[in-house]
Order: structure tokens, then C-alpha cells, then sequence
């Protein structure tokens, strides 16, 4: 009778082990699942930001000014009032600057999602 008891104890201690790892490991899946909506939304509308941002550009009701330095030809022309123009991106350079805006917020945001990944899931 006793053995059985033991048994029993035993069983039972294992029982509420198991418990506690399933309810740790749920919580780390809800963490985890946390984070993942947080960081898709914010990528979401970043994403939607640039897209805004392009579509205003094409549209022509906003301009892409790109801060750059251009070093004055030596060449003895007269200047003409055209060469006092801002400098813009080609029709063909626009759409390769978003792209690169885009992979630059990707690659942000997925920094900050594997940071927060590390400090909530991995360091508990």
C-alpha cells in the first residue's frame, strides 16, 4: 500500500510539473504572438506611409527632394536662370529611392522585433 501511495505522489508531482511547462510555454506563445501583431501593424503602416508618400510624389502634389552636394562645374557658360533649379531624382531614380525606403524600414523593424524577441521570450 505504501509503494502505491509513493507512486502516487510521484505521479502526481510530475503531473504538476508538466502543468507548469505547458502553462510557461503558453504564455510564451502568447508573448510571442504579442509581439508579432504589434510589430506587423507597425511595418504595416510604414509600409502604407511610403506608399502615401509615392503615390503624392506621382501625383505631383508632393516633391522628393533629395539634400545632396553638387560641386560647380568650372565651365564659363553664362548661368541661365535653369541652372539655379533644384536638383530632383529622374522620373526613373524615383521608384528605386522608395524601394530602398522600404527595405530600410523592413529591415528596422524586423531589428526591432528580434530585439524585443530577445528581451521578452529569451531572457525570462
Amino acid at each position: 500500500m505504501f509503494y502505491y501511495r509513493s507512486q502516487y505522489h510521484q505521479m502526481l508531482k510530475q503531473a504538476e510539473e508538466r502543468q507548469a511547462v505547458i502553462y510557461r510555454l503558453s504564455q510564451q506563445i502568447q508573448a510571442v504572438s504579442d509581439l508579432d501583431a504589434k510589430h506587423t501593424e507597425e511595418l504595416t503602416n510604414a509600409k502604407a506611409e511610403i506608399d502615401k508618400l509615392h503615390d503624392a510624389v506621382r501625383a505631383g502634389t508632393k516633391r522628393l527632394r533629395v539634400k545632396a552636394v553638387c560641386h560647380e562645374s568650372n565651365a564659363t557658360t553664362a548661368k541661365s536662370r535653369h541652372d539655379e533649379a533644384t536638383t530632383q531624382l529622374s522620373e526613373a531614380a524615383r521608384p528605386d529611392y522608395f524601394r530602398l525606403r522600404e527595405m530600410m524600414i523592413d529591415n528596422e523593424k524586423q531589428t526591432e522585433y528580434l530585439q524585443q524577441y530577445i528581451k521578452v521570450i529569451i531572457k525570462k
